[in-house]
């Protein structure tokens, strides 16, 4: 086939599953309640950064104003969010490719003009965006209370946007490219078990524990360096000292080992597809 007809088979796979997913209540469902208690979790704080506050007297420590600080709020919203919220992305993903399979529609679609890895991209990059949607309406819509509030868009907006960009997209990316092609091989179930082990194994774990893990490394998917090396922020109990190219690697290998494992699985599907 041309190479335009492949971008042809991709685009219509592409329409095609981001109406499927898109029309999933389970995606709202589960990234809608993620998000709701990600932003119990912020308003914590987060308020309090947005208007300042006073700190309590205590032990000798005097009362003392400290003023606003939305850049620790917006990068406060986004660190609280890489921690969970792709964990859910891999989850609701996880079932797309493999119910093609086990409904018979992946041998309809084989009889039809284009490759399986044409195909495969363009279902990859639709579910994925499709997933990505209703955490998009989410997170603008605290970031549009954050400048309500404090009237500072030039300062919320580009920082949530970047944020948005190093931190939760490479790890959407990192999870779907895995969730979507994994469960072609393993059963739904066992991935969904063994992903979520996973995530907290490789990314909430603390070192302090004293079980191995790959946390501390740009293996991490939750963002600790892009937060630390880009913002100069620090995350939640690591401390890495990151630069910003380190930063900027992170983001590359994390997007690029998820579309390694689409790349990968397109390669097995023409080998068995060739098989036939």
């Amino acid at each position: 086939m041309s190479s335009m007809s492949q971008l042809a088979v991709v685009a219509g796979a592409f329409r095609y599953e981001y109406r499927m997913q898109i029309r999933r209540v389970s995606v709202w469902v589960v990234l809608g309640l993620l998000c709701l208690l990600i932003f119990g979790i912020w308003s914590l704080g987060g308020n309090a950064e947005l208007h300042g506050y006073f700190t309590s007297g205590r032990e000798g420590i005097p009362v003392h104003w400290v003023p606003p600080d939305p850049r620790s709020a917006v990068l406060d919203w986004v660190q609280f969010l890489g921690l969970f919220v792709p964990l859910g992305i891999g989850l609701v993903l996880a079932d797309r490719l493999a119910r093609d399979k086990r409904t018979r529609v992946d041998e309809l679609l084989d009889t039809a003009e284009g490759s399986p890895s044409a195909r495969l991209t363009g279902k990859f990059l639709g579910s994925t965006l499709a997933t990505l949607t209703p955490l998009l309406i989410m997170y603008f819509a605290l970031v549009a209370y954050m400048v309500q509030q404090t009237g500072q868009f030039t300062t919320i907006v580009p920082l949530a946007v970047a944020g948005f960009a190093a931190v939760l997209l490479p790890a959407a990316l990192f999870v779907a490219g895995f969730s979507v092609t994994l469960p072609l091989i393993l059963r739904v179930p066992v991935y969904q078990f063994l992903f979520t082990g996973y995530w907290f194994w490789a990314n909430l774990m603390s070192p302090k524990i004293g079980i191995p893990s790959i946390v501390g490394t740009m293996l991490n998917a939750a963002g600790p360096w892009a937060q630390e090396g880009i913002f100069n922020y620090n995350w939640t109990f690591l401390r890495l000292n990151a630069t910003p190219a380190q930063g900027y690697l992170s983001i590359a290998l994390l997007s690029g080992l998820g579309l390694a494992a689409v790349l990968g699985m397109g390669v097995y599907l023409r080998w068995q597809h060739a098989r036939r």
